[in-house]
């Protein structure tokens, strides 16, 4: 017998799998999409023993006015704002930020600090809830030195699920920076826990400080 071909339809049909297969192989794997990189976690700092014994009543965003008083706190206004984020850059709803310092003459007033003297026009401690960007603001005073401490600003900030995160934020180009906590500091976290100020152009001689607090 002669040799066998195999049928015309099948070898058509084998030539246009190879076609679409050599077409396959010549296009281009679509590039892999890049995942943007965690953002590092803001270093934590001690508590130290100042903070509230007992929560003033009036614990609002403002510390440089007391309810039911008319004076204003001594010291230089700071608006001091920013947002809490994840790593992931999700802006955290919902997160309390609490702030507390001394006042202008280097007191705290809710911890049994009892020196004088005392700026009563100071509120020391407040709180406040992020909104829908994650952002959080506080009116307070640009921290004074004390005690040999350098200037700085004592936070707490606590995501709606998740870890709180107690630390301390420093004045950039502050000439009193170099205290015993900042002195067991890393650099790079020393780093990352300093702000910038600038004029806030709202009251005569105002400052404004952004800090972007990224928790666990």
């Amino acid at each position: 017998m002669g040799r066998q071909h195999p049928p015309v339809r099948f070898v058509g049909q084998r030539r246009v799998a190879l076609r679409a297969l050599a077409a396959a192989l010549l296009v281009p794997a679509a590039p892999a999409i890049a995942q943007p990189a965690a953002l590092p976690l803001t270093p934590g700092q001690p508590e130290g023993p100042f903070y509230p014994k007992s929560l003033p009543a009036d614990h609002d965003s403002d510390l440089t006015h007391v309810a039911g008083r008319t004076g204003q706190a001594s010291g230089t206004p700071l608006h001091f704002s920013g947002r809490v984020l994840a790593r992931d850059s999700r802006p955290l709803v919902g997160a309390s930020v609490e702030l507390w310092q001394c006042d202008a003459h280097g007191r705290y007033h809710h911890a049994g600090d009892d020196g004088v003297p005392r700026d009563e026009n100071f509120q020391g401690y407040g709180v406040v809830t992020t909104d829908a960007e994650g952002r959080y603001a506080f009116k307070t005073i640009r921290p004074v030195r004390y005690s040999g401490r350098t200037p700085h600003l004592h936070v707490r900030a606590r995501p709606p699920a998740g870890t709180a995160l107690t630390t301390q934020i420093y004045i950039a180009g502050d000439n009193a920076n170099g205290d015993f906590v900042l002195a067991a500091t890393p650099r790079e976290a020393k780093e990352r826990l300093t702000m910038a100020l600038v004029p806030a152009g709202r009251e005569p001689g105002a400052l404004s400080g952004n800090f972007d607090f990224v928790l666990a």
